[in-house]
Formats: C-alpha cells, structure tokens, sequence
C-alpha cells in the first residue's frame, strides 16, 4: 500500500511538471511572436533602450524554454545550463558596476568549471543508459537472427 501512495504522488509530481511545461512553452510562442510584432525597426536602431529591452525579453524567453528543458530531462547538465543563461542575461542586459561584472564573470567561470570538471555523467539518469543498453542489445539480437536466417 505504501509503494500505491507513493506511486500515485509521484504520478501527480509528473503531471504537474508536464502542465507547468506546457503553460511556460504557451508563454514562451506567444511572447516571441509579440516580440515579432512589436517591434519598431526604427526604434529598434535609433533607441539604445529600445535595443536593450528586446534583449532582455529575448533572453527571459530563452532561459524559459531552458526552463522546460530542465523540467523534462531531469539531468545536472540542463540545470547548469539555465543557471549560465540566467547569470549570462544578467551580464547582458543589465548595466552594473565593475564588481558585479567580475563577480558574473567568475559565477560563468565556476559553472563552466563544474560543468568540465565536476560533472558525472552516471549520476544523470541511469535510466537513460539502462534504455540505450537495452535497444543496443536488442539491435543485436535483430542482427543475429538476420544472420543465422
């Protein structure tokens, strides 16, 4: 009965990702075509602010389809890869003082840096390779067969 409950909550944890996937990927289409629409060519080449607040709405819908990357793929690599969009957006868009750009510059440094070197491959889904373990072999058992026909 316990396995049941825990089953069933762990369902409802994957129907609620998979919900909350699918309302960020609706925002993330609707707001790129406004973006699409909106935009003023003119403006867009004359008003340095302008320029900036496209970025800035072009980047948030980036680390949002990020976001729903993350959401499904349940791996340490999607979520370094948010965390370098979101502070790369930051260094981008925003205009700070020369401490928070080397303090940006060294937080992308670090994550590259655990991305490289920190980062084991078998702690992101045994599964996943048990999968392509499974459909190798089974590629082979095809082989054979084909063979011993």
């Amino acid at each position: 009965m316990g396995s049941d409950v825990r089953d069933k909550i762990s369902n409802a944890a994957t129907v609620i990702e998979i919900t909350l996937g699918l309302i960020i990927l609706i925002a993330c289409v609707v707001s790129s075509l406004g973006i699409v629409f909106t935009t003023d060519i003119q403006l867009l080449f004359s008003v340095p602010n302008y320029l900036q607040a496209r970025l800035s709405d072009a980047c948030l819908i980036i680390i949002g389809i990020e976001l729903i990357k993350m959401i499904t793929s349940y791996t340490i690599d999607s979520v370094v890869d948010v965390m370098l969009l979101a502070v790369a957006r930051q260094m981008v868009v925003e205009h700070t003082s020369p401490l928070e750009n080397m303090l940006a510059v060294l937080a992308v440094g670090a994550l590259f840096v655990i991305r490289k070197y920190l980062y084991i491959s078998h702690l992101d889904g045994p599964k996943k390779k048990r999968d392509e373990k499974k459909k190798a072999e089974e590629k082979e058992q095809e082989h054979e067969i084909e063979y011993h026909i």
